[in-house]
């Protein structure tokens, strides 16, 4: 018995070590390939610690067997991790491991597949604003990101396009801040162990949404007992984890919150102090060798009270989540298993605004919402030799309160010489309830030993708006490994997206529900293994939408506090819509210190409006992204670069200058477009060893050259000399944003 060190030793040595101290481990030559060595030193005391450890950064992990009897298995959705300086794919996986949908992204570790996109060292070593998770997903290509908004619009879709689960549990309006374009996730980077990103294609285990889907799973620390105690320029955080019941059982727990409150004092901010909080607890249990049971529960709270610069617009506002879920995963026989989800979510905001601009408009909002969400949710899994069938059912019963009140008026002469006054004045209280009701089926197969199928249907019903509405998804995914190095995958998907309870534009006038929205996905991609741990990727993909219900947006201000009291809210109707793109993705994952990726993206995304084509306001028709990592010892370092075409705004300009009937003129809406956009992001850290864990600390800037990426346009008018002139003034996205910090783990 060898015992330690183990670190650089080859996995399967150190497996047999392990054996030796009275775990007996069962497993394959092809799971656990001589190429597997082990990264780091692990830190556990006992053998059962250590087996985690040594397994999990490659994506394996030990399931129980019987009495110290252990099966090393992959980990959920994942194949096994290359070596350094090997390139991933070559190894057989199992039918059920194997990725057929296109369009996947892991950001992980635990999934170090030929999908990978970052590992999860990668993921922590990222530069990310307020350091949020979701952060991380703005890097893919396809994504339109302005650098703030917790969300970015994935392959031309909309924000509320994007589905985000956590531990199975589908998230109702997951972010902190929702006043100032959600900024943070509700999601502590402390708690995510893997983010699985589907930019488009997924199965028809998957609804609600139409564009994407973001699965979020909760960490599970290895070790019997684990801390953290972290503090930032953005939060303070803490989070514990302990093993009982002989190792059957683990409890986790971690809290955070927010510093902004503190540095807008010290800063002497005049804009407000918004401060935010949130928790997040589990418990885990394995009643027996087939039977694991899990409880979750997630929490958020945040307030804002903050003015604009101009001192023209305030805003106060309040939001509150709530979830609560169990889990329960049972496994009837070797080939079918099961799990089931019982939920209850929520959501609560209310938010007062007012404008004030004497002589030109004023107004007040006061909005109240309340939702609540019981659901309960049966998957079932039956595996053979060639295939395997997924199933599942859901159940949602919902309810909402709308209290809702605004009133706006302009007076003549604004915007514009010959705006006449004007008044709107709203109201609503509506209490919709209903239920959702949904069910799918897919069923994949190994058609020959290099081509895979997946075939799936889903159906869906809501009956809370006037009438029920229900959809049917079909779903296509093909899988071919074309060679040992080259991969190529092609999906065809009908996703309906229905309006959640909580989604009703009241704020706009809108009182009912409309039917569900469609999007037909087509994408055909190809992935290459190359020396030197490269892997390219070329994807191409279209989305053709119909049946789109109207949004609301400001035409030059996204910013704005009281978005419903401006003067540019406009109402957009399309008859249909139409995304498209080629994205191209290289990265390189090695054991050499430095690694990286570089994207371009060509896109398209516009609105049929009556025959003529507008292009959506997060419209870039090139997009590039680069990083560059160095990893040495306890350093590691991040160089994150983004770059698109300007943003898509409305052209007004004075018609007629110089003469009588000079007059301002708007014109197309989105027809010419702001300057590009580029940032630069840099990301800085070292690890301590202390006597008891470690210390990580950390320095970070986002837009480190202070770029200036207009974001808005403030116009005036005047008549020097008694002709008719028009100012504009420009407003930006994000300044430079530096960020510092320490995390102790033991």
């Amino acid at each position: 018995m060898a015992g330690p060190p183990y670190a650089g030793r080859p996995l399967a040595e150190v497996l047999q070590d392990l054996g030796e101290q009275g775990l007996h481990l069962v497993y394959s030559s092809e799971t656990v390939p001589a190429s597997l060595r082990v990264e780091l030193e692990p830190a556990g005391s006992t053998p059962r610690a250590i087996l985690d450890e040594v397994l999990a950064p490659h994506g394996l992990r030990a399931k129980r067997a019987g009495t110290d009897t252990y099966a090393i298995v992959l980990a959920r959705s994942a194949t096994p991790a290359p070596g350094p300086g090997v390139s991933g794919g070559t190894t057989a996986a199992p039918l059920e491991e194997i990725v057929i949908a296109a369009s996947r992204y892991s950001l992980s570790a635990d999934t170090p597949d030929t999908h990978t996109l970052f590992t999860q060292e990668q993921i922590e070593a990222l530069p990310r604003l307020a350091d949020d998770s979701l952060k991380a997903v703005h890097r893919l290509p396809g994504a339109a990101s302005n650098g703030l908004s917790g969300l970015a619009n994935l392959r031309g879709g909309e924000g509320n396009e994007t589905l985000i689960v956590f531990d199975g549990l589908p998230l109702y309006e997951p972010f902190h801040l929702r006043l100032l374009l959600s900024p943070a996730s509700v999601l502590d980077p402390r708690v995510v162990s893997r983010l699985d990103v589907h930019a488009g294609g997924f199965t028809a285990h998957y609804g609600d949404r139409m564009s994407a889907v973001i699965e979020a799973t909760s960490v599970r620390p290895p070790a019997d007992a684990y801390y953290e105690l972290g503090a930032s320029l953005f939060h303070l955080s803490a989070l514990a984890s302990h093993r009982f019941g002989d190792g059957k059982g683990q409890w986790l727990a971690a809290v955070r919150r927010s510093n902004l409150d503190e540095v807008a004092d010290i800063v002497d901010s005049e804009i407000g102090e918004p401060s935010y909080s949130d928790a997040f607890g589990r418990v885990d249990y394995a009643f027996s060798d087939s039977t694991r049971a899990s409880l979750h529960v997630l929490l958020a709270d945040d307030r804002a009270e903050v003015q604009n610069t101009d001192e023209t617009e305030f805003a106060d506002a309040n939001y509150r989540n709530s979830y609560v879920w169990a889990t329960l995963e049972h496994e009837f026989s070797p080939g079918l298993s099961g799990t089931a989800i019982v939920s209850y979510t929520d959501v609560a905001s209310q938010r007062d605004g007012e404008v004030s601009e004497p002589g030109l408009r004023t107004g007040t909002v006061d909005d109240e919402r309340h939702y609540d969400v019981f659901g309960l949710k049966l998957d079932g899994t039956w595996r053979m030799r060639r295939w395997v069938h997924q199933f599942g059912v859901e159940y949602r019963s919902l309810s909402a309160d709308y209290d809702y009140a605004s009133e706006v008026r302009f007076e003549a002469g604004y915007p514009w010489p010959d705006s006449p006054a004007q008044e709107t004045a709203r109201a609503a209280d509506l209490e919709p309830s209903g239920d959702h009701v949904a069910a799918y089926v897919s069923s994949r197969v190994m058609v020959t030993d290099r081509l895979a199928a997946e075939l799936g249907l889903r159906w869906d019903e809501q009956s809370y708006g006037a009438d029920a509405d229900d959809q049917w998804g079909p779903r296509v995914n093909l899988a071919w490994a074309a060679g040992d190095a080259t991969r190529l995958r092609a999906s065809w998907g009908r996703y309906q997206q229905f309006q959640g309870i909580n989604e009703l534009q009241v704020e706009d006038g809108v009182t009912v529900f409309l039917p569900a929205q469609r999007a037909d996905h087509w994408i055909l991609g190809v992935e290459r293994d190359l020396p030197e741990g490269f892997v390219l990727r070329v994807e191409a993909y279209r989305k053709d939408y119909d049946s789109l219900k109207p949004r609301y947006e400001s035409l030059f201000d996204p910013l704005s506090l009281v978005p419903e009291l401006r003067w540019d809210r406009v109402r957009i109707a399309p008859d249909s819509a139409r995304a498209e793109g080629v994205e191209t993705l290289l990265t390189r994952r090695s054991g050499d210190p430095w690694n990286g990726w570089v994207s371009y993206t060509w896109s398209r995304v516009t609105d049929d409006e009556d025959g003529v084509e507008t292009r959506r306001s997060w419209d870039q028709a090139h997009s590039v992204g680069a990083g560059l990592t160095w990893t040495s010892g306890p350093w590691n370092a991040t160089l994150a670069a983004a770059y698109h075409t300007g943003w898509p705004t409305t052209p007004v300009s004075v018609a007629d200058a110089g003469t009588p009937q000079a007059a301002i003129a708007v014109g197309r809406r989105n027809s010419i477009r702001y300057d590009d956009y580029s940032s630069v992001d840099l990301r800085v850290s070292r690890s301590f060893e202390l006597r008891r864990g470690d210390l990580d600390v950390f320095a970070e800037v986002t837009n480190a050259f202070n770029q200036r990426n207009a974001c808005c346009t403030d116009f005036s008018y005047a008549y020097p000399g008694g002709q008719l002139t028009l100012e504009r003034e420009y407003r930006h996205w994000l300044p430079l944003v530096p960020s510092v910090g320490v995390l102790w783990r033991f």
